[in-house]
């Protein structure tokens, strides 16, 4: 009875976590289809992080009309006056993902809200920032102000800051522009973050599309540096008394020399005879 009762059981719960599991496998892959039945296209402002996200993005997002408008350099304060300019009633949610060029944090605050006044309604999507501190202006306080803004207005966040701090390889050389890989992270992020807008929730999370013809770039080598050449100690000094006294006896060694042989040519020429030969009778 008792063997009965928990094989019971135990086919109870694992029937409720199919179906759960089937439950969510049908929104994800209804999800595409959901949002191209919502109709209206997203607006995407940004920086050149947009520009190089783009593709990936599209990718991710088949059955949804993107508007991307994207620019190097651009600050919020450019990209303010792009939603301005740009937005339209039939837009169904706005990517303003920018602050990377921005200098300072009260100015990101600010335009930030103005982005929201501009949206209406509409569902926003804001990033936080990966880069290197620039000009007295900290990255910390520029993605506070975006983490701050998001809670206050129920933005949808893509913590690009995280993300791309704790994936190897996913930005480049100059710590702020991103890699074949990181464009790709990137872009399937937003991807999740514009889903969550248009389904009014978070799905918790997308696979990166991969892109073949994409050549993620090597970490620079670096310079082989030749060996330090060996130190030469100064040059050794003799004394100038040593000195003089080898030079003399140098110097006087070819006298004593010469003298000793003018004495053996006096001594052979005082001799009658001359020497015997050795073996001569």
């Amino acid at each position: 009875m008792t063997n009965t009762t928990t094989k019971k059981a135990a086919n109870s719960i694992v029937g409720k976590l199919t179906a759960g599991i089937l439950a969510v496998a049908a929104v994800l892959s209804a999800a595409p289809a959901e949002a191209q039945e919502a109709g209206g296209p997203v607006l995407v402002v940004g920086d050149s992080l947009e520009v190089g996200s783009a593709p990936y993005l599209r990718q991710a997002l088949p059955g949804t009309l993107l508007e991307v408008d994207a620019e190097r350099s651009r600050s919020s304060s450019a990209g303010l006056r792009v939603l301005a300019t740009e937005l339209r009633s039939d837009h169904e949610a706005i990517v303003f993902a920018l602050g990377t060029n921005d200098l300072s944090a009260a100015t990101l605050a600010s335009n930030l809200a103005a982005a929201q006044a501009l949206a209406g309604g509409r569902c926003l999507v804001v990033a936080t920032i990966a880069r290197p501190s620039q000009r007295g202006s900290s990255t910390a306080e520029l993605n506070r102000a975006v983490e701050d803004f998001a809670s206050r207005s129920g933005a949808q966040v893509m913590d690009w800051h995280s993300a791309a701090l704790s994936t190897p390889g996913a930005l480049g050389r100059d710590r702020i522009h991103a890699t074949g890989q990181g464009y790709a992270l990137r872009g399937s992020l937003l991807a999740e973050a514009v889903q969550g807008c248009l389904l009014g929730g978070d799905l918790g999370g997308l696979p990166a599309p991969e892109d073949p013809a994409v050549r993620i770039p090597k970490p620079p080598r670096e310079p082989r540096r030749p060996p330090p050449k060996p130190r030469r100690g100064p040059p050794a000094r003799v004394p100038v008394v040593a000195a003089l006294s080898s030079f003399v006896a140098m110097a006087g060694r070819p006298v004593s020399l010469v003298t000793a042989a003018a004495g053996d040519a006096r001594i052979a020429a005082m001799k009658d005879e001359p020497e015997p030969v050795l073996g001569a009778p």
